[in-house]
C-alpha cells in the first residue's frame, strides 16, 4: 500500500466528507421511494409513534428483515425531528463511511493516488450505487459494513470486523446473505495466504452468526413465521420456490440485473479478463486475485439464493458483486494496458451512460437503481400541487405502487393523503407514471384515447405523469 503523508490523508479524508455531504444536501429533499417505504419508512413511523414500547412489528406491516435500520431512524427522528433532511442526514455517516472504506480498499492495489481516484471515482459512479445513495435505503449500510468486513479481513483486525459482521449480518436479510458471501471469501483468503486452515481466523464470525440466528429464533417464538410474512397479499405470488422455467428466467435476469444501466461495457471487458486468465492459468496478481475472489464468493451466495425462489429480485442486490468487478476491470485496465486511459475514458463514459437509459413503456425497468428515476420527486410534487388546486378530490383517483402508500410515509408529511390501488372499471381518475412497472394491459386502458382522456400532465427529463379522466 502506498504511503501518503498524515496531513494529505486528512485532506483526502476532508475532501471525502465534503462531497459526501454535498451529495446528501442535494438529494435531502427526495422522499422515501419504491420498497424503502414500507421496509424503511413505515417500520421507523411505527416505531417513532409507539415511543419504541414493542420489539417487534405488528404482522400487518412486518416484512421478515431485521428492522434495526427503521429503530435507528426513529431515534434520529426523536432526537433531531422526523423530516426528510433529517432521515437523509442519518445516511450520512454511511455515505461518508462508503467512501473511506472503498479508498482503503483500493489503495491496497499499490497503484499512485491518480490512479487510485480513478477507479474509485468508477465504482462510485456506478448508477446503481448513485441512486440508492440518493435515497433512504438498507443498501447504504450494507455497503459500509460490507466494505469494513473486507479491510477488516485485510489487516486482520478481528474487533473490526465482529462489529462490522454484526452490522452486515442484522442491516437486512440481503445483508445477511452478503454475510455469508463475507465468510466464503474469508475462508479462501486465508487458505491461499497460509496454506493451512485455521478454525481461529473465524472466531470473529462467531458474534454476528448468533445474533443473527437469535433474532431468527425469537422472532419465530414470537410471530411463528420467518422470512416470508403469511399475512402478505403478495404471498402466493412471491413466496415459494420458483419452477423450472421460472429459474431460467431468474438466470437471465440475474445478467441483465449485472450488465444494466451502462454496466454492459464493464462486464465485457472482465470476461476478456477471465479469457486470458485462463488461456495463461494466472489471476495476474494478488491484489486482482483478492478482489475478483471477493466478487466470485458474493455472487456464489446471492446467485444461488435469488435464482430459486419466486421472490423478485432487484439490481441492488447484486451491488456486493458489481463493485469489486468494477474495482478488479478498472485496475487491470491502470495496470496492464498500453492505452489505458483511453479505456478508462470508454469504459467511464459507457458507465455515466446508464443514467439516462430508459426502456420502453411496457418494459419494467429497475426505477431505485437509477438516477434517471430523479425526475419523478418533482414532477409528483407539482402533480399533488396541480390536483389540489383543480379541485378534484383524491377519493377520485386511483394511482398505482409506490404511489398509493400514505404521503405519510412517502413525504414525511403531516397530511395522510393516501390514493387508493387503480380500478380502470369504477374510478373516475387514474394518476400514472412510467415510474410504475404496470402492467401491460394497463398501459393499453389508458392510452386508449376513446376511454380515457389526459386532464393533467407533467413531463421532465422522458419522466412523465398524468392524470387521466374516464370519459363518459
Amino acid at each position: 500500500m502506498f504511503n501518503l503523508s498524515e496531513k494529505r490523508v486528512t485532506i483526502l479524508n476532508l475532501m471525502m466528507f465534503i462531497i459526501a455531504l454535498t451529495f446528501t444536501l442535494l438529494n435531502s429533499g427526495n422522499p422515501f421511494f419504491w420498497d424503502s417505504i414500507n421496509q424503511v419508512s413505515v417500520p421507523a413511523n411505527w416505531y417513532y409513534d409507539n415511543n419504541f414500547r414493542y420489539f417487534f412489528l405488528p404482522n400487518d406491516i412486518a416484512s421478515g428483515h431485521p428492522t434495526f435500520m427503521g429503530m435507528y431512524l426513529a431515534i434520529i427522528w426523536k432526537i433531531f425531528g422526523r423530516s426528510l433532511f433529517v432521515s437523509h442526514m442519518a445516511m450520512l455517516p454511511f455515505i461518508f463511511g462508503i467512501f473511506y472504506q472503498l479508498y482503503n480498499l483500493i489503495t491496497r492495489s499499490n497503484l499512485n493516488i491518480l490512479n487510485t481516484l480513478l477507479i474509485m471515482l468508477v465504482v462510485i459512479c456506478d448508477g446503481t450505487l448513485v441512486s440508492q445513495m440518493s435515497m433512504i435505503t438498507f443498501e447504504i449500510p450494507q455497503i459500509f459494513f460490507f466494505l469494513w468486513c473486507l479491510n477488516s479481513i485485510f489487516d486482520d483486525k478481528k474487533t473490526h470486523l465482529i462489529i462490522a459482521f454484526i452490522g452486515l449480518m442484522l442491516i437486512s436479510l440481503r445483508g445477511t446473505l452478503c454475510g455469508f458471501g463475507i465468510i466464503l471469501f474469508s475462508i479462501i483468503y486465508n487458505y491461499q495466504k497460509s496454506n493451512h486452515f485455521s478454525y481461529r481466523k473465524y472466531i470473529p464470525f462467531i458474534p454476528g452468526l448468533l445474533s443473527f440466528i437469535i433474532f431468527l429464533l425469537v422472532f419465530y417464538l414470537e410471530k411463528h413465521w420467518i422470512i416470508f410474512n403469511p399475512l402478505s397479499p403478495d404471498l402466493d405470488e412471491f413466496a415459494g420456490f420458483a419452477s423450472g422455467a421460472e429459474v431460467l428466467r431468474n438466470i437471465g435476469l440475474v445478467g441483465w440485473r449485472l450488465i444494466d444501466f451502462g454496466r454492459a461495457g464493464i462486464w465485457l471487458i472482465f470476461l476478456v479478463i477471465i479469457f486470458i486468465s485462463l488461456k495463461k492459468k494466472t489471476l495476474y496478481d494478488a491484489y486482482f486475485r483478492n478482489v475478483f475472489n471477493v466478487a466470485i464468493c458474493q455472487f456464489a451466495v446471492i446467485f444461488s439464493v435469488v435464482v430459486i425462489f419466486k421472490n423478485p429480485f432487484g439490481h441492488r442486490y447484486f451491488l456486493p458483486v458489481i463493485m469489486p468487478v468494477s474495482i478488479a476491470v478498472i485496475y487491470w485496465i491502470l495496470k496492464y494496458i498500453r492505452n489505458k486511459y483511453i479505456f478508462f475514458s470508454l469504459a467511464l463514459f459507457t458507465l455515466l451512460s446508464g443514467y439516462f437509459w430508459i426502456y420502453p413503456l411496457k418494459i419494467a425497468k429497475g426505477w431505485d437503481a437509477t438516477p434517471a428515476h430523479w425526475p419523478y420527486y418533482k414532477i409528483r410534487t407539482e402533480m399533488m400541487m396541480e390536483i389540489k388546486a383543480s379541485g378534484i378530490s383524491f377519493d377520485e383517483i386511483g394511482t398505482f405502487w409506490p404511489n398509493t402508500a400514505s404521503t405519510r410515509f412517502i413525504d414525511l408529511s403531516d397530511n395522510d393523503i393516501k390514493i387508493k390501488d387503480a380500478n380502470l372499471d369504477s374510478d373516475k381518475y387514474i394518476l400514472y407514471s412510467n415510474v410504475y412497472n404496470t402492467e401491460d394491459r394497463y398501459i393499453d386502458e389508458l392510452f386508449d384515447s376513446s376511454k380515457w382522456e389526459r386532464c393533467l400532465e407533467e413531463h421532465r427529463n422522458r419522466i412523465f405523469m398524468i392524470l387521466f379522466k374516464r370519459k363518459n
